[in-house]
């Protein structure tokens, strides 16, 4: 064989010499590329080939006493081999000489002529180039093994233009002396990757690994196959496109760095691990995601290790660390000297960081800090966290470009059936998120089943919008010292500790600090009796917390006097600095024989007898009277919110003289169990008078209430009436089955007004029903009550605000004696309708009961009273039934181009008395009913008078049905109709239509008849300026003396 020398003698550094050829290098032989023997490194050897290598010869460029050199293999594709003769390759003699042509693209290279240099010192590099050879990109393939067993340390390089792979049960590595082994891909292609087949065993005796792109501007991912191993000293793995696989672990003697997203899931009792001497780090521009999530075959765990410390950082993305069942899988990550810090940013609706059976122990501290935006930003379950240092935990929920919280169902830190332990440091928990109102069960800081354990500070702290900024459930608590800091900024509750232990220093809660600063004025906060016992209670009244928070008295009095001379109950729990503040008494008594005069005060599920004296609570925040009964057998009740809002749910309030109750800016709730069991507001010989002032969605809310009075006066105003276009409420809001009583020679007044400057929609000062909430609203008035909506907008949406709301499928109105009225002052009238029903009726029943109706929308953009849509006038039919005993008028005055009056259904038919409709629209028509029409009017006098439409429009199709009997039909307009009866299933008896037109070419009347049109002993007057009197079209049929008259005072027809 041939032999090649460019070694160095006594001193200096070897050689370098270059084997290459275009198509085809067959290396069989030997070079030599020493270093001198006293002095110098190794040289460089090269073997290459644009197309084909095949590399089976031997090569020494190493150093007696110097560093050994290097051996550069540049193929296109190559295939490292254990065995075997050369490949592809045909052989033959011509003029004395062997002649060798490749009839294969790609090269092999023995594994032998790599280890042979490896031992004698010498560094190895294995680069191919993919730009020379169509069909080629450039990978390389180990199919043997590389075991390094003799000699210094030494380096092996596999670069290659695309991918590099490997067989499975493939091993490199070392015994003797370090191995230092770079893998990379992509030198000239992008997306290249590392795939490493299965129970792969990468040990490289305490050298170096890195795995990287060849060029900077590459991409590249590593792949396992399945349960393969990295071992080095410093393992180094830069992957933009990440690392994932099967049971793999990646081990570092000492510290173990991974630039890229991170994937990996295990199962059949194997473990996933990754583990360090030093310090670990993941820094994930993505997520990271590793997971044992197999609870059968054995289970799986995942193992991270950093004995310096460990470092989790999802920059874009989540982390997720799962293990399926504690008893057989499990996520374990530990720092024996270091600290662990777990960290992530995504900004979208998924979980930003989520552990489940992960147990997390180190002995610096322990930081989780997870961010998302609409998403939970930690989700925490069977967790247990050890360490010798602090614990931060932080959950943050919001848009970072924004500063806006993430909404939804978005949360904070959610940490349940864990166990949190510090033996020298503290622990925080903060969580931050803007949780929807529509998820009252979720808090930004949510703690339940859970253990946390500290020898010094224990910190909670939850902001919120509307729901809890801190709840804490079903928990163990113990340290030095506690402090709750829970935050609702909009409503709801700063912070509730329930069904909970307080241990160590807390247990008589001396060293607990409690506080919702920052909360509305109307939050609200919870401790029940798991917390507050006889022992401690004195020590939580003595404290002052910023907003009205619930104390449970395990049904122990709270005052009597019964036994006391001096009478009366006189007493200020709120501060100058926490004027919102002070204590909600649950599940107690009340006993005064004298006046009781509050402050900072409310009594939920609790009994309040005044016998000889008035009730008085006076609150800065809240008044929640929920579940009480409060009974003043001789005087007044006055309850006042300066900041929230007062709240009878299931409370009944009963006194001799005046009730009043008031909130500055905050909700008065009044809603009994159901329709059966009311909430009972009862005053014998005064007045009721409920003012609600809501910054919020209602100003007022009765729902199954009955309220008893000589007169009676109820005041809502709010500056948006919904809370959502599904379930509108509005500044004074009727559901259930309301009952409003006042005396015959008393007077009830009901007043909503709503500025809806925020743009909300579905917005009515007077709303009457709740859209699928189950149960139609039945509403009734026993005397006389005057009830006016106004509406105002100074936002874009000033057709989606109302002064009267009709807001189910059907609602029932009852006026029992007197003389009422409903008003709308300016927005007009209307309703929404459940899609489960085709007919929607609001019943007005009088009962010896005079009622007007009265809507005045004269400068307003919405119709007058709008009880269906033009899209949905031929799928529903909907609008007023008129019944019972009395005499009802509908008047009406606009000045729109839409229509004063716009409904399908209207009926009267089963009212004793007069009824009336009088309409008045200054521009465009003043009646119309339309589409799916369903009208049967008696003894009525209807007038409709308009600018440039029609006074009385009346369309009906097939259908329908549409009577009008005995009835005074007048229709006036300037230059349009005056009475358009158009369609099918027409019915007129007896009765008189008159319409008239005093300018322009409308007609006075227009009949156009379809299938079963009928003027049944009706009289028809038609007066018109330049058009006809009387424009008939179609089919009709004339009966019993019907007289049709047409008159013309211009140019016109009769």
């Amino acid at each position: 064989a041939a032999t090649v020398d460019v070694s160095a003698t006594e001193n200096g550094n070897g050689g370098t010499a270059v084997l290459w050829s275009d198509d085809y290098t067959n290396f069989r032989g030997t070079v030599l590329a020493k270093g001198g023997a006293k002095s110098g490194d190794g040289g460089r050897v090269e073997t290459s080939s644009h197309r084909n290598l095949q590399a089976s010869g031997a090569v020494d460029a190493s150093a007696r006493a110097g560093h050994g050199g290097e051996w550069l293999l540049d193929p296109t594709d190559v295939t490292i081999v254990g065995a075997g003769a050369d490949t592809g390759i045909d052989s033959a003699t011509a003029d004395g000489t062997d002649i060798f042509t490749p009839t294969a693209s790609g090269g092999q290279i023995l594994n032998s002529s790599i280890v042979n240099q490896l031992n004698a010192g010498t560094s190895v590099t294995v680069k191919t180039s993919g730009t020379d050879t169509d069909g080629e990109t450039g990978n390389i393939t180990v199919n043997a093994n590389i075991i390094k067993t003799a000699g210094t340390d030494a380096k092996l390089t596999l670069l290659a233009d695309n991918n590099i792979s490997t067989g499975d049960n493939v091993s490199i590595g070392a015994t003797t002396g370090k191995l230092n082994l770079d893998l990379l891909a992509g030198n000239t292609t992008n997306n290249a990757s590392i795939s490493l087949g299965k129970f792969i065993n990468i040990s490289l005796n305490g050298g170096d690994l890195l795995a990287d792109a060849g060029n900077s501007a590459s991409g590249v991912s590593l792949t396992f196959m399945n349960n393969g191993k990295i071992k080095g000293g410093n393992v180094t793995l830069n992957l933009s496109r990440g690392l994932g696989g099967y049971a793999y672990n990646v081990n570092a003697d000492n510290d173990l760095t991974i630039n890229g997203s991170v994937t990996g899931s295990t199962g059949w009792g194997a473990v996933l691990g990754f583990t360090a001497g030093g310090k670990l780090a993941m820094n994930s521009p993505g997520s990271i995601s590793l997971q044992a999530n197999d609870p059968g075959n054995g289970g799986g765990r995942v193992l991270i290790s950093g004995d310096k410390g460990v470092t989790l950082n999802a920059a874009a993305g989540t982390v997720t660390l799962n293990a399926a069942k504690a008893a057989t899988n499990g996520v374990n990550i530990t720092s024996g000297n270091g600290a662990v810090s777990i960290t992530n940013m995504v900004q979208d609706g998924s979980n930003g960081m989520t552990l489940t059976n992960a147990n997390i122990s180190s002995k610096d501290g322990i930081v989780l800090n997870g961010t998302t935006f609409w998403g939970q930003a930690v989700v925490m379950s069977g967790v247990n966290l050890t360490t010798g240092g602090d614990v931060d935990i932080t959950g943050l929920a919001k848009n970072l470009t924004t500063g806006g919280l993430g909404a939804a169902s978005s949360s904070g830190v959610q940490l349940s059936g864990s166990n949190i332990s510090s033996t020298g440091g503290n622990i925080t928990l903060t969580g931050t998120a803007g949780t929807d109102v529509s998820h009252p069960s979720i808090s930004s800081l949510q703690v339940s089943n859970s253990t946390l354990t500290t020898n010094n500070a224990l910190t909670l702290n939850g902001t919120t919008e509307t729901t809890t900024g801190v709840k804490v459930t079903g928990s163990t608590l113990s340290a030095a010292t506690l402090n709750v800091n829970g935050v609702a900024r909009v409503q709801g509750t700063g912070f509730s500790l329930a069904t909970s232990q307080l241990l160590g220093g807390l247990a008589d809660l001396t060293n607990v600090s409690l506080s919702s600063a920052g909360s509305a004025a109307g939050a609200q906060n919870v401790l029940d009796n798991s917390i507050v016992n006889d022992a401690n209670r004195d020590t939580l009244l003595a404290k002052r917390i910023e907003n009205m928070t619930s104390v449970e008295m395990n049904g122990t009095a709270i005052f009597d006097d019964s036994a006391k001379s001096d009478k009366g109950w006189t007493h200020d729990y709120s501060s100058v600095d926490t004027p919102n503040g002070g204590w909600i008494f649950n599940n107690t008594s009340v006993t005064a024989g004298g006046d009781v005069n509050l402050k900072g005060v409310a009594f939920t599920n609790a009994t309040v007898t005044v016998s000889n004296g008035s009730l008085t609570l006076d609150n800065g925040g809240a008044v929640p009277l929920t579940g009480t009964t409060v009974t003043v057998n001789d005087g007044a009740v006055s309850v006042h919110s300066g900041g929230g809002n007062i709240d009878l749910t299931k409370g009944n309030i009963s006194a001799k003289r005046d009730i009043t109750l008031k909130t500055d800016n905050g909700t008065v709730l009044i809603s009994g169990t159901n329709a059966t069991v009311k909430a009972n507001i009862t005053s014998s010989d005064g007045d009721i008078m409920i003012t609600g002032n809501s910054g919020n969605s209602m100003g007022v809310r009765l729902v199954n209430a009955n309220l008893t009075s000589i007169n009676m006066s109820i005041n809502g105003s709010a500056i948006g009436g919904s809370n959502d276009d599904m379930a509108s409420f509005g500044a004074v809001s009727l559901f259930g089955a309301d009952e409003f009583h006042v005396a015959n020679t008393g007077h009830g007044e009901m007043n909503g007004y709503v500025n809806n400057y925020l743009d909300l929609t579905r917005n009515g000062a007077i709303v009457i029903g709740q859209i699928f909430a189950g149960g139609d609203t039945n509403v009734v008035f026993d005397g006389s009550f005057d009830i006016k909506g106004d509406a105002f907008t100074t936002g874009a949406k000033p057709s989606s605000t109302y002064d009267i709301f009709f807001n189910n499928g059907s609602s029932s109105i009852t006026f029992k004696g007197g003389k009422s009225s409903m008003t709308s002052c300016s927005h007009g009238v209307y309703t929404r309708f459940s899609a489960y029903s085709a007919t929607h009726t609001t019943n007005f029943i009088l009962d010896g009961a005079d009622f007007g109706f009265n809507v005045l929308s004269e400068t307003a953009p919405n119709p007058g009273l709008s009880m269906v849509g033009t899209s949905e006038v031929n799928k529903y039919s909907s609008g007023f039934a008129f019944s019972g005993n009395g005499n009802a008028q509908l008047n009406i005055h606009t000045n729109s181009p839409e229509e004063a009056i716009y409904l399908n259904r209207l009926t009267n038919k089963d009212l004793l008395g007069n009824f009336s409709l009088n309409v008045t629209n200054d521009i465009g028509d003043a009646i119309v009913m339309l589409g799916h029409t369903a009208v049967n009017l008696v003894n009525a006098t209807i007038t409709g008078i308009s600018g440039t439409g029609a006074g009385f429009r009346l369309e009906s199709t097939d259908k329908s049905n549409v009577s009008l009997g005995n009835n005074t039909i007048t229709g006036i307009s300037k230059t349009g109709s005056g009475i358009q009866l158009i369609g099918n299933n027409i019915t007129l008896s007896n009765g008189t239509l008159n319409g008239t037109t005093t300018s322009g070419n409308g007609s006075g009347v227009v009949l156009t008849g379809g299938s079963n049109y009928t003027l049944d002993g009706v009289s028809v007057t038609g007066t018109a300026a330049a058009g006809s009197g009387i424009a008939v079209n179609g089919t009709l049929t004339v009966n019993n003396g019907t007289v049709v008259k047409g008159l013309a005072t211009g140019g016109g027809n009769g």
